[in-house]
């Protein structure tokens, strides 16, 4: 066929340009629509649990829709706007942000402990049309904005809802369908059957009206800040299909096991991309997406749902290890944690800086059954009463601590490390599935590609052309070293820091505002991998020999200005414990450099004993 022959038309290409960046997504909905009979998601509602079909799902995005159309009329509308969502990872806020996507808006995933002027700073610059919130006693303390704020706690999603489907759904059905050839490829060939083709797609391209307001509309995107770089606000926009394409480009590279169904249990807040991948890895595989109940404790989540999988930060992984310890200290098979002694020294050995000296294809081979013994070892009726159908943890947003790694692995459950950046849809690379190194971030993605940069900066590419700048390379950020396995993260380039919560951290913007005080001289935030942030400060000359007179009333003078610096930092961001100094940064002991500026690898080598004093 000639290109001249091509049966497409005007219409064709003014669809292409709608759904562009959010055919994979749409793609998905279209197969989650026809499971009619199949389990798609378990969620909490109404003080029952439910089982809803991919049909149900889609007829509750479709009232999700109907809802953001009629709050903010299609005539109405700007490019660009956004729904402004603060909340958990629960079903509500999940069919809210997918229902606001459908209706065209674009979706800001808002961390929950942002401050009111950080949540305005958003509103501005994502031009938000309405703020929602699926905790309850948030939306009460939230006031004094140009929007309304939705409290989405109480929505009922039932099953059997007989709502129809989102109008953009319905669209892209007749698109696709639209490109659906009738006939086979050799008839295509035969002119009768060509002439055929054409005017039957002359009528189906015109199927969508010309008066039709969804003409108009195209997908919404997903929208994040990392609060806590220079400047406290890193925007990032990912289309829809950047998301998809992550999830399923994480599947095909861990290699998975076959036998593996596919249960997830999000539990991190949806306001990091990282939280957004496992639902689509659920329903990628035809699995289950299981959505916690807010009220009720970790436990009672994980033995109802049962995921196969979590993806999950040092927290997450914190809270399975405890339950894992409780459910071991009350059960009366103790055998289970007493593992051999040649299986002990294997797994101190794949811990160790000595495991780089094996070859890789043998240490795989060592892994993969040492995970299989432990797991025989461990006994059936302890993973029953635990965590029987836990396969795996996806690690990600700060290093994962070693003892939470060890204790998962004598179950043979294998914590894969991951990394990512926001921009990248949350993760850039991982360990496989069969080979889960510690401390290692593992080997790109697909549809990625590292380098070292100067001075072992860390870079990466992109090749889909649904992420913004795609194929340059962009800076992570991260000092990396090239090992055998992997690329080891060894320092951060700014300095910026990442707690054990995940939360991306500036100090420098942090000692500049404690500066601005005329008593304070110098500052070394702390922080990096820890629990919250701490703060060494150094006072002027004359406040230091008051500090030495009466140093209550100097540590009262400093608390206020620590507490006034707070007020104007998101929660998870605040300074929590300060020490002052007696003695300042030199350049002869190495705390200071030449420049002027503090030297944060010296200080925390330098003042060990009572940074550790600070975080006990």
């Amino acid at each position: 066929m000639n290109d001249h022959d091509s049966v497409s038309t005007p219409a064709d290409s003014f669809n292409k340009q709608q759904f562009k960046g959010a055919e994979s997504f749409f793609d998905l909905l279209l197969k989650q629509s026809a499971k009619i009979n199949y389990v798609t998601i378990r969620t909490y509602c109404n003080g029952a649990w439910h089982q809803l079909s991919g049909k149900d799902f889609c007829a509750h995005l479709g009232r999700a829709t109907e809802y953001w159309t009629n709050l903010i009329p299609i005539s109405q509308r700007q490019y660009g706007q956004s729904i402004i969502l603060i909340g958990r990872n629960t079903y509500n806020s999940f069919v809210a942000m997918m229902g606001a996507v459908l209706a065209g808006f674009d979706v800001m995933c808002a961390p929950s402990q942002m401050s009111k002027s950080d949540l305005k700073w958003c509103l501005n610059y994502f031009k938000g049309v309405a703020i929602a919130s699926d905790i309850d006693e948030l939306t009460y303390q939230l006031d004094g904005f140009s929007v309304p704020v939705l409290n989405i706690s109480t929505a009922a999603w039932m099953p059997q809802d007989k709502h129809s489907e989102p109008e953009l759904l319905t669209l892209y059905r007749e698109y696709k369908t639209i490109h659906t050839p009738l006939t086979t490829s050799s008839d295509l060939y035969d002119e009768n059957n060509l002439n055929d083709l054409k005017d039957q797609n002359k009528i189906n391209s015109i199927v969508i009206p010309e008066d039709s307001p969804w003409r108009k509309i195209k997908p919404g995107r997903f929208s994040f800040v990392s609060f806590g770089h220079d400047g406290f606000q890193k925007p990032e926009i990912l289309m829809p299909d950047s998301l998809v394409l992550t999830a399923q480009n994480f599947i095909i590279h861990a290699e998975f096991p076959k036998q593996i169904f596919w249960k997830s249990m999000e539990l991190m807040m949806p306001s990091n991309p990282f939280a957004h991948l496992s639902r689509y890895c659920a329903m990628l595989k035809n699995g289950i997406i299981g959505f916690p109940n807010p009220s009720t404790d970790w436990e009672t989540n994980l033995r109802i749902l049962r995921p196969s999988y979590i993806f999950g930060s040092s927290f997450e992984l914190e809270q399975l290890c405890s339950f894992v310890e409780l459910v071991a200290k009350r059960s009366s098979h103790n055998p289970r944690f007493q593992l051999s002694e040649k299986i002990d020294k294997v797994q101190n050995l794949l811990a160790s800086s000595r495991a780089m000296k094996i070859p890789e294809g043998v240490f795989d081979i060592l892994k993969r059954s040492l995970r299989k013994t432990s797991r025989f070892i461990s006994g059936q009726t302890f993973l029953k009463e635990a965590v029987e159908d836990l396969r795996f943890v996806v690690h990600g947003l700060a290093p994962a601590q070693e003892a939470y790694v060890r204790n998962l692995e004598k179950l043979g459950i294998p914590v894969l490390e991951s990394y990512g950046t926001t921009h990248a849809a949350g993760m850039l690379s991982s360990n496989l599935f069969h080979a889960a190194h510690f401390k290692v971030i593992g080997t790109p993605l697909p549809h990625v590609n590292f380098r070292l940069g100067a001075h072992s900066t860390l870079e990466y590419r992109l090749s889909y052309p649904t992420f913004e700048n795609a194929g340059k390379w962009e800076e992570t950020g991260d000092v990396a070293q090239m090992t055998p396995f992997g690329f080891i993260i060894t320092g951060r380039k700014r300095h910026l820091f990442v707690t054990l919560g995940g939360t991306v951290v500036s100090p420098v913007r942090l000692e500049q505002l404690l500066k601005e005080d005329d008593i304070i001289s110098d500052v070394c935030v702390i922080g990096d991998k820890m629990p919250y942030l701490s703060a060494l400060i150094v006072l002027n000359h004359n406040a230091l020999a008051d500090y030495r007179a009466a140093p209550d009333k100097i540590k009262e003078h400093v608390q206020s200005i620590v507490n006034r610096v707070n007020e104007s930092l998101p929660r998870n961001v605040t300074l929590k414990k300060f020490f002052i100094l007696d003695k300042p940064f030199t350049e002869a002991s190495g705390e200071k450099l030449t420049n002027g500026e503090i030297n944060r690898l010296k200080i925390q080598e330098t003042r060990a004993s009572l940074i550790s004093s600070l975080y006990q």
